[in-house]
């Protein structure tokens, strides 16, 4: 990979990383780097910048999963940090009372916020359960038990 500063390499892994989860082909993603960074990099540095990309994942994924409650941890401060936007939007509404196209677009976000929030609290009684280690006390009979007490 060409020389680039610390703040160039992260902004072109940005770059690079929203649009290849477009799937934008290679070519619109080296000029989309060129028009943001006025740098050209080449199909191999593109290539380059994905695997680092998918290397430094793969990492952040196995710390999390090597944590009895790192993933736990993540999860709830994403939980936090929608709260946290909530009252932003609450706060933004309650401030401009005599604005309705304001408070109308934070509604809109704050609808999103709720439904994401939502979606979480769904989902998160199966984080919990799936990383609690089974003991003795908590652990299910095998399925063909489990069913059959519910055969009339």
């Amino acid at each position: 990979m060409p020389k680039f500063t610390a703040t160039e390499r992260m902004l072109i892994q940005n770059i690079v990383c929203n649009l290849s989860i477009k799937r934008i082909p290679d070519n619109e993603i080296i000029k989309e780097v060129y028009e943001q960074t006025n740098k050209t990099i080449s199909k191999v540095t593109l290539f380059n910048v994905r695997k680092r990309i998918k290397k430094e994942s793969s990492k952040w994924y196995s710390q999390l999963r090597q944590g009895e409650y790192e993933y736990i941890h993540e999860f709830k401060e994403r939980i936090n940090e929608i709260v946290d936007l909530q009252k932003r939007h609450y706060k933004i509404i309650e401030d401009n009372a005599n604005n309705p196209s304001v408070q109308q677009t934070s509604l809109a976000e704050l609808h999103k916020l709720n439904i994401t929030l939502s979606n979480y609290f769904d989902v998160a009684p199966t984080i919990g359960n799936a990383t609690i280690p089974a003991t003795p006390e908590t652990k299910q009979p095998p399925a063909e038990q489990r069913s059959s007490k519910f055969i009339v």
